[in-house]
Formats: structure tokens, sequence, C-alpha cells
């Protein structure tokens, strides 16, 4: 036999009734949350909401655990980055390949330059360049493709981190809304690597130009110090632009300041905790990762090339054949080829670890999912 209770509306008591007919009570209207409940038998008064074999339909369900932006660890971002990469694998190359291939057809198509000579000691007599056409259309080609490439990066690797499949098409549609947002900040992020790189390293020329002393070396090297810190800081800064900026709704300038906030949240976190020295980690393990794999894809056609090859002068007689070459052979072009094609392949991971880490990093700063 179930709970027997007594109601009381308006200082008026009503009952025994048990719990089916109390919901039956307020099926009809009869009974609110606010009307007061008792048990048979006990003193104590409660407001019929607080009664949970009654009202229990009526409370909101809790607040499910944001499964994206939550904090990880070192296993959980491997495992998560490895799975957005084979998710979006197809998409990635689709992405990649809208800046890969201008790219590609402006390096074979950019005049070579010849090496100086330098057993005159001068390098005076050095022909000037002359860029054609092809490479400027490219060029420009790369500029209006890459926002849409970055874009659509950052949508394949969410897409796959929030189990839902878009299609190319749609994916395609999102990156171009954001065209303008992506260049804009990129703009933004690589004017000032280029400002922080050309002032100080025109500087460093400037110590040195009038001969090699004690003190243009000292301000040589302060300078070149300054330059790197310059650009470690900047890198910090802008640790995670391309996501705020994909993501968010507010101009280059907000984007790049969250992108800031971001890096520098949970000061007080295990330092491998922290975003930005999980940001710097990442980075320097994917470059070295690069760096290795372009050493080995390069190695065997640098065996080829240099077979026969002897002396010093040997070597620079072929360098220089090779620069003045008006058509590629097969051996440079399939050299490049597999450059590029590793560059492809390796470009999404570095998309997908940065945007778990950056859902990480909005989880240790107490913001939610967008």
């Amino acid at each position: 036999m179930g709970d027997e209770w007594i109601v009381r509306v308006e200082g008026k008591e009503y009952g025994p009734v048990d719990t089916d007919e109390l919901r039956e009570w307020k099926r009809e209207g009869r009974l609110i949350p606010t009307n007061e409940l008792r048990r048979v038998g006990d003193e104590h008064w409660v407001s019929a909401g607080e009664v949970p074999e009654v009202f229990a339909d009526d409370k909101p369900p809790a607040e499910p655990p944001d499964l994206i932006v939550r904090r990880r660890t070192w296993p959980e971002i491997f495992r998560d980055t490895i799975r957005i990469y084979r998710g979006a694998f197809w998409r990635f190359m689709f992405f990649g390949l809208l800046t890969a291939v201008p790219m590609f057809v402006m390096q074979w198509h950019f005049p070579k330059v010849a090496l100086p000579d330098l057993s005159s000691g001068s390098i005076e007599s050095m022909p000037a360049v002359t860029v054609p056409p092809i490479c400027w259309i490219m060029f420009l080609l790369v500029i209006l493709l890459w926002p849409v490439s970055t874009a659509g990066f950052q949508y394949a690797a969410d897409d796959v981190l929030r189990g839902r499949r878009r299609s190319l098409k749609d994916l395609l549609s999102a990156a171009l809304q954001r065209w303008g947002r992506m260049l804009s900040t990129g703009l933004v992020v690589y004017a000032s690597y280029f400002f922080w790189v050309l002032v100080p390293f025109t500087a460093m020329i400037a110590a040195v130009a009038g001969g090699l002393s004690a003190l243009g070396l000292i301000l040589y090297l302060l300078i070149g110090a300054f330059m790197v810190y310059m650009i470690g800081r900047l890198f910090v800064n802008f640790l995670f632009w391309e996501q705020t900026a994909a993501f968010g709704d507010d101009g280059a300038l907000l984007a790049l300041r969250e992108s800031k906030e971001l890096a520098r949240c949970a000061p007080d976190a295990p330092r491998m905790d922290r975003p930005l020295h999980r940001g710097v980690t990442l980075a320097s393990a994917w470059l070295v990762l690069l760096l290795l794999l372009y050493v080995g894809v390069q190695f065997p056609f640098m065996l080829v090339r240099l077979s026969g090859v002897e002396t010093p002068e040997q070597a620079m007689a072929l360098m220089e054949t090779l620069s003045q070459a008006k058509t590629p052979d097969a051996l440079m072009i399939a050299s490049d080829i597999a450059t590029a094609v590793l560059n492809l392949l390796l470009r999404p991971i570095l998309a997908g670890s940065f945007l778990v880490l950056y859902y990480d990093a909005r989880a240790r700063a107490g913001k939610r999912s967008d």
C-alpha cells in the first residue's frame, strides 16, 4: 500500500489520498506545486512541487555535460586528433588541394635564379628576375582560396568531433560565408609576423653593414634575440586565431583578443596542462615530424641526383645546371610532388590537434560550447 497524503489549500485540509490520486488531481489542475502536503502521521508540511512522486515530470532535466568543450588529458588529445584525421580525411584533402594546386603551379612557373659567380667576389652581375603573369595569377588565387581552405579545415574537424556529418557542399558554403572574417584576421596575423621579421632583420643588416666589429656583433645578436622574442610572443597570442575566427562572431581584433585570452588562461594549472605550453608542444612536435619526413622523402632523390658526384666542384656544377634549366627533369618533378603530397597529408594533423586543444582551453577558461 502506497503513502497517503493530506493536502492543505488556503488553510483547509483534504484527504487522506494516495499518490495516484494526487497525480490525478495534478493532471486536473486541482493540485499545483505551491499547495502543501504532508504524509499521514507526519506533522511536517512541504510544497507539493518538492514531492518527486507527484511533480517529477515537471522538473527541468539536468543539463548534460558538454562533451565538446571539456578538459582533456594528453592521451585524449591524441585519440581525438586521430579520430578527426580519419573521419574527415577526404574533406581535408579537398580543402587542402584548394591552395596546394595553385601553389604547386606557381612554384613550377617561377623563374629559376642563377647562382652568383662568387669567383669575382661580387654579385652585381646577377640578372634581374622577371616573374611571369601565371605566377601572379596563382599567387592571387592562393590569397583568395586560402581563407576558404582554412575555415574548411576547422569545420570538417569540428563535425567529426561533434559526431555530425554535413555534405561537402554545406561545408564549402559555411567556409565561403566566413571568407571575409578569415581573410581580415589572417592578414593581421601575417602582417604582424612580417613586420616583426622585416624591421629587426633590416636593423641587423645595418648593424654589420659598416664592417664587422665587436660592438656591431653584440648589437646584431641583441636585435636577433629581440626578433625571436617578438615572434614567440606573436605565436602565443595568435595560438587559436584560426578557431576564434572560424567559430566566433566578432571582428578580427576581438577574435585575436580571444585567442590571446585562451592561450594564456589557466596560469595556475600544471605546466603541461596549460593551453600555452600544450600549443607550443603540439606545434613543435608537428614541425619536427614534418622535417623528419621531409628529409626521409627527399633523401632517395638526393642520392640519385648525387650519384657520380665526387668533388665539391662537381656538386657546384650540378647545382648551377639545375638552376639554369629551362624545364624540370623527371627527378625534380617527382621530388616536388612528393613534398607537396607530404604537406597535404600532414596539415590536417595540426588542424585537428589545435581544434581539440581549442575546446580544452575554452573549458579551462570557463566557456561553454557555442
